[in-house]
């Protein structure tokens, strides 16, 4: 099968939707697919500047990025991640259909690319829309409600979003969880043995509660002085960071493996909305315990009472009072961090691409994980 997926830019720093699509490719390439990665120079957003001199240069940009794609070198490498030598990389001018080669299969991967994709000619293969997210902070609500509502096929990565699809559409959805790579996450510290540290995503996004998770782990150091945190980011270090937090940038997955996961007994996620969460399943993987916001992502791998608590999002008084909770009693913090290697045993990149395939295949679809 002749399979091309669509990414909105290639970045030099690591993305969890573009993680997911090129360990997909990795894996279908492996077992003998035809796999091509396209990533445009300019998605024309003009459209969406405010003010019309703002519009006539945002336009001006596009038109010479895509210009000077038409005589770059169109290969290209991913910096950040191993990608299986069958896997073609390319950068294109932009997605318009002469730039996207023939195939069986396509896949838009957020709503401007979905909006070319439901727009291409049959050749281009059949229509897929992965949906990673419900994408309103990048776009206008009733642009990406029409890429949910269009007749492509979707895929959902959590049941949330396919919830969501079903209210917009009435289309049913296949659903393919994100996977875990469990070759680069796993326990190796005992989770009995770790003290009381929790670990963060920060993210300068408001919707990544991140100012919430702050507040929470501050509530939590007035209960316990010794309290560690380790916030991790792609940043460098915020101001509003307290000094007694230490923040790590970009770390390697095997700093993010062994330094922070490991070392951590709970992990904290505070984000208001999450099409998925894909660094609290890792950091299940490796033995913690979750404090989170009803994110919406979550819903599908922490299970609150289980493997850890969950609370409205917007609420970091009530982070705070989870955490610190969980922190005053080791018990049950170690039996929810083991209940969580467990849950996120379930979810492997091998499961996942089969129902991927199924998907691509035409089969009936299936709304649970």
């Amino acid at each position: 099968m002749k399979i091309t997926f669509i990414l909105p830019r290639l970045t030099a720093i690591p993305t969890g939707g573009g993680k997911i699509i090129y360990q997909y490719a990795n894996a279908l390439a492996s077992v003998g697919h035809s796999v091509e990665v396209l990533h445009p120079r300019t998605l024309f957003l003009w459209s969406l500047r405010k003010g019309l001199v703002l519009r006539l240069l945002a336009l001006c940009v596009d038109c010479v990025r895509l210009l000077g794609g038409c005589f770059a070198r169109r290969e290209a490498v991913v910096p950040w991640m191993t990608m299986h030598p069958a896997v073609r990389i390319r950068v294109v001018p932009a997605l318009f259909a002469c730039f996207v080669p023939d195939a069986d299969v396509v896949v838009a991967s957020l709503w401007r690319t979905a909006e070319y994709v439901r727009g291409y000619p049959a050749s281009k293969g059949r229509k897929f829309y992965l949906v990673q997210h419900y994408e309103t902070w990048s776009g206008p609500a009733y642009r990406v409600d029409g890429t949910l509502k269009s007749t492509m096929c979707k895929i959902v990565i959590s049941s949330w979003l396919g919830q969501l699809v079903k209210e917009l559409s009435g289309d049913d959805a296949h659903q393919v969880p994100n996977p875990v790579d469990h070759d680069e996450f796993f326990v190796t510290t005992s989770i009995a043995a770790r003290s009381r540290v929790v670990s963060m995503l920060y993210s300068a996004h408001a919707w990544k509660g991140s100012a919430d998770g702050i507040s929470a782990l501050e509530h939590a150091r007035a209960v316990f002085p010794e309290l560690r945190a380790i916030v991790f980011g792609t940043s460098e270090r915020p101001d509003s960071l307290p000094h007694w937090i230490k923040y790590m940038k970009n770390p390697k997955r095997r700093v993010l493996r062994d330094v922070i996961y490991n070392a951590s007994s709970i992990y904290l996620c505070p984000s208001w909305s999450e099409g998925w969460g894909l660094p609290a399943l890792e950091a299940m993987a490796c033995g913690c315990a979750i404090v989170t916001a009803d994110n919406g992502g979550i819903r599908d791998f922490v299970i609150s009472g289980q493997n850890g608590f969950v609370v409205p999002p917007k609420a970091p008084r009530r982070l705070g009072t989870a955490l610190v909770s969980l922190l005053g009693d080791k018990e049950r913090r170690t039996a929810f961090a083991e209940q969580s290697v467990e849950i996120a045993r379930q979810f492997t990149l091998g499961i996942s691409v089969e129902k991927l395939l199924a998907a691509f295949m035409g089969e009936p679809k299936s709304a649970k994980p």
